[in-house]
């Protein structure tokens, strides 16, 4: 009887955070949010056993899995911001980026440091962006609508080796990730702006390389740090970045247990089941990734990974869908990037919606239009132990994650070079 009443309080909770502010309204948040707290809290002591297992499945899936796969990267990335390699490659790339999107060439840095940065790199430099009102509120909700995206570490180096020890399938969940990133920019370029803003463009004829080495140049003297400086405020930063993330995977790895021990998880998948029967059979599997995946990533891929009683094909499609909505945890982080800012919050959920459904549909549809075959023995690294996770794989993922940030880099400066080549022919 008590779970059915905490979970009717959870529930009617989200309800009144959907309400319009009213001074009723804050005061009834404010007491739903201190009984949630206390629920926590009441859980905590109640099953300190169960707890200690949620922050140990945490820190283990963070230090044996995102830590090697995101270190490079992360500090690699604060080393080319810094020396305004970054900023170049966004010069590059950007007369791709007014055309397809309908945004100023700022975007374009914006989105070479999300493709590789990942979560929440992009939502951090569009609340930049929108602050020094270099762009209008229409267009920063059109940026950080394909500019919030997760890593290719994570999702080849995490999802497609840490946890479905399949590889092959890392390129299949990248590219489906980011066309369906790309897909909702396209289809959101077409919203109007309230705004009009003077982006001063430089007029005439002029050469794009010189340009991109005079903004990296200019960026690199308004930095002007030295290397030796720049190099361990890089490493301080990336270590502070992935606490961060290892402080949200274990908090929301927490908050999932405490939903499975109220009995949350299994009334919803009972509800949908009941609800459902007479339509189509939904796998208990499916839900409970579902479930997770809306709260955390990292959980949420590991839960779509170990779901057995579902085909790998679906397996993937869930990971590769959780993976684009990112899960309530980063979205936490994005609300408070933007809290300053105009950027409305709704609006950038729904398109993490959006970019969920479609980076499903392109993923199944490469994986069967490919005929990718699924190794029968399949099964997630993560059943296999914590031993099993802790030999010889860690340095394996770090010179692999070094080895992919170096490969990202190079292609972005392709990329852009080919771009400028095309546009002169």
């Amino acid at each position: 009887m008590i779970n059915i009443i905490i979970i009717l309080i959870i529930v009617s909770t989200l309800i009144f955070l959907k309400i319009k502010h009213s001074n009723l309204y804050s005061k009834i948040k404010s007491i739903f949010s201190i009984i949630i707290i206390l629920i926590m809290v009441f859980y905590i002591v109640l099953y300190p056993r169960e707890m200690i297992d949620a922050t140990r499945d945490g820190i283990i899936l963070w230090a044996n899995v995102v830590l090697p796969s995101l270190l490079p990267f992360f500090i690699g990335a604060e080393l080319l911001v810094g020396l305004g390699v970054v900023k170049f490659i966004g010069v590059l790339i950007e007369p791709i980026i007014r055309p397809i999107f309908n945004v100023p060439g700022e975007a374009s840095f914006v989105f070479a440091m999300s493709i590789t940065s990942g979560y929440p790199m992009g939502v951090k430099l569009t609340a930049d962006l929108r602050k020094n009102n270099i762009i209008n509120r229409g267009e920063a909700q059109r940026i950080i609508s394909f500019c919030s995206t997760s890593g290719p570490l994570f999702m080849i180096g995490s999802v497609a080796i840490g946890m479905f020890n399949t590889p092959s399938i890392g390129p299949y969940i990248v590219l489906a990730h980011y066309l369906g990133a790309i897909t909702v920019g396209i289809l959101l370029r077409f919203l109007s702006s309230d705004e009009k803003v003077n982006y001063n463009r430089p007029t005439g004829k002029i050469n794009i390389f010189k340009k991109a080495i005079a903004d990296m140049l200019k960026e690199r003297q308004k930095d002007g740090r030295p290397i030796g400086t720049l190099l361990s405020n890089s490493i301080k930063e990336s270590i502070s970045t992935l606490v961060l993330v290892g402080g949200l995977i274990v908090t929301f790895s927490v908050v999932t247990k405490e939903l499975y021990l109220i009995g949350f998880v299994d009334y919803v998948t009972s509800s949908i089941r009941f609800i459902t029967k007479d339509f189509i059979i939904i796998p208990d599997g499916m839900i409970e990734a579902v479930l997770t995946g809306t709260i955390e990533i990292t959980m949420g891929c590991k839960i779509a990974s170990e779901a057995l009683e579902i085909s790998p094909l679906l397996q993937v499609t869930l990971a590769t869908m959780i993976i684009s909505w990112s899960g309530l945890s980063v979205h936490a982080q994005t609300a408070s990037i933007i809290n300053n800012t105009d950027i409305n919050i709704n609006s950038y959920i729904l398109s993490k919606f959006f970019h969920s459904i479609i980076s499903g549909i392109y993923v199944y549809t490469f994986l069967k239009v490919t005929n990718f075959t699924f190794d029968s023995t399949h099964r997630a690294v993560f059943s296999e132990g914590i031993e099993n996770v802790l030999n010889h794989t860690w340095i394996s993922k770090l010179i692999f994650s070094s080895y992919m940030f170096i490969g990202i880099f190079l292609t972005l400066i392709v990329i852009g070079v080919f771009i400028n080549i095309l546009k002169k022919t």
